[in-house]
């Protein structure tokens, strides 16, 4: 559309005389017309500019006399002119105070064809019995710039994993959240923005919150570093570290707002808690490899030396029955000697990271080659979340109780069930073996020093507050039973 697209005949201000007659009889009238920030266009009921100040010139690049006498669809484009002169008609039939296009996106067009968005409020004005609109029309380029810019902000934080709470520091209400933080906490965006901080922070109230955020609008510190819970949607609380910071001072009638960058810890709590475990576990083994190397330097060396002396006396001795039994405990002796070896250079070690199922099963798998059979494994509960101490000696019960059944057990068939649940943990080895008395094995441990793996395993339950007990018969198989209680995390 060209200046001359809708042009009336050449309007002059003669023709107008009665707006031009108001605004001459009263100059400070017109002066407060002319100063007016916003372009002012009079049109009559045809459409036709009958008046335009001097911010009408300014904001649309032409001289008054190019405007006065054209149709008001001279400063849209082009493409809206019929729809325009549609509004036109309708407003005429109902003509009130009101902002033009409320809900819509106006252009406005320059002389040199450029467009730009604008806000217009109409106004309705008789004079003489005629019907005039004035159009406020305010040039928003500005506005929209910084408001596509405030999105193009806001898409990008809702890019951002971390929670972006923004709140009024008067209310506390939040005035903006990011995806994050719909993500972190499970509301809506509409629901969050109805609530505050104290609903979903449980460990404030809301005088220490307002102490935490004090010195913030204060303008004392610029940000607040701490760590709290957020409470999710569904009851479960969220470790999380928060940065707290106020970015600017608040301006007249404005609220001052802070802005809350919320990251979940669960992740690292949860590293720096397998860290903190492999650390025990690393002194632990270094531990266990200094006692290793204590019994393998001085233990070994002692028992081997008691066991030459008990030789060397049995050479002198013509008493059957006291050959017999110092023989049974160089054996003894003998075999205490090798399952210390065993223990300091063949035992695989447990990785910090293995865990306790995949030890016992390994165990089973190690004895498979002396019990001829690889035994059958059962194993329920939550087995890996057991206390450190108790694990230990699970680990090596079931190693005791499966080198003792293949060394002595002579059996075809071997059986091992770990049952853990919230109170006890139990442990059963079932075996088909020959079995033996349970009387005389006792009374064979009290008579020969050096002791037996039985032993060993009650001892264990008995250190943690539990029992072993042990049913067999000769030709009837064993089955042992050790249960000790499980400590409350």
């Amino acid at each position: 559309m060209t200046k001359e697209t809708s042009r009336s005949s050449p309007v002059t201000r003669d023709d107008v005389a009665p707006l031009s007659d108001l605004s001459s009889d009263d100059a400070v009238a017109w002066a407060m017309v002319e100063a007016c920030p916003d372009a002012l266009v009079v049109v009559d009921e045809s459409g036709t500019i009958e008046l335009v100040n001097r911010q009408t010139e300014v904001g649309f690049g032409y001289d008054r006399g190019e405007l006065l006498g054209h149709r008001v669809e001279v400063l849209i484009p082009e493409r809206f002119g019929q729809i325009h002169t549609a509004h036109r008609t309708r407003y005429r039939a109902a003509p009130d105070v009101r902002s033009m296009g409320t809900g819509m996106e106006l252009l406005a067009r320059r002389a040199d064809g450029t467009e730009f968005p604008v806000e217009v409020s109409l106004s309705p004005l008789r004079v003489d019995g005629r019907l005039r609109i004035i159009a406020a029309v305010r040039d928003i380029t500005d506005r929209v710039a910084a408001e596509a810019q405030d999105r193009e902000i806001r898409r990008g934080l809702d890019l951002v994993e971390d929670g972006v709470f923004m709140f009024d520091v008067d209310a506390l209400r939040f005035h903006y959240v990011n995806s994050g933080a719909v993500e972190q906490v499970g509301y809506g965006r509409t629901e969050l923005l109805t609530m505050t901080p104290l609903h979903i922070a449980p460990e404030f109230t809301e005088a220490s919150f307002r102490e935490l955020i004090a010195p913030l609008v204060a303008d004392e510190v610029r940000s607040e570093h701490f760590t709290t819970v957020h409470r999710h949607l569904d009851g479960t609380d969220i470790p999380v570290e928060v940065v707290l910071q106020s970015p600017s001072p608040g301006t007249a009638g404005r609220p001052r707002s802070c802005v809350a960058l919320v990251r979940d810890i669960r992740d690292r709590l949860a590293h720096d808690a397998e860290l903190e475990r492999t650390r025990r576990w690393t002194a632990l083994l270094e531990d266990r490899e200094r006692i290793a190397r204590e019994l393998h330097d001085s233990v070994i060396g002692r028992l081997f030396g008691t066991g030459m002396a008990i030789e060397a006396t049995m050479s002198g001795l013509h008493d059957d029955v006291l050959r017999r039994r110092l023989g049974s405990a160089v054996a003894q002796i003998d075999d205490t000697i090798k399952e210390i070896r065993v223990a300091v250079y063949g035992r695989q070690q447990a990785t910090p990271l293995e865990r306790t199922r995949d030890i016992i099963v390994r165990i089973a798998a190690d004895q498979a080659g002396s019990l001829g059979f690889e035994p059958t494994i059962e194993l329920s509960g939550p087995i890996d979340d057991l206390d450190q101490l108790v694990t230990d000696h699970l680990v090596a019960t079931v190693r005791e109780a499966l080198t003792n059944a293949a060394k002595y057990a002579a059996a075809q068939r071997l059986g091992v069930s770990v049952h853990v649940d919230e109170r006890l943990v139990q442990l059963r080895v079932v075996d088909d073996g020959i079995g033996f008395s349970v009387d005389a094995a006792a009374s064979e441990l009290r008579d020969v020093e050096g002791g037996h793996g039985l032993d060993n395993i009650e001892t264990r339950a008995q250190s943690l507050g539990g029992t072993m007990t042990i049913t067999s018969e000769p030709g009837g198989g064993t089955v042992i039973d050790w249960t000790v209680p499980r400590p409350s995390s």
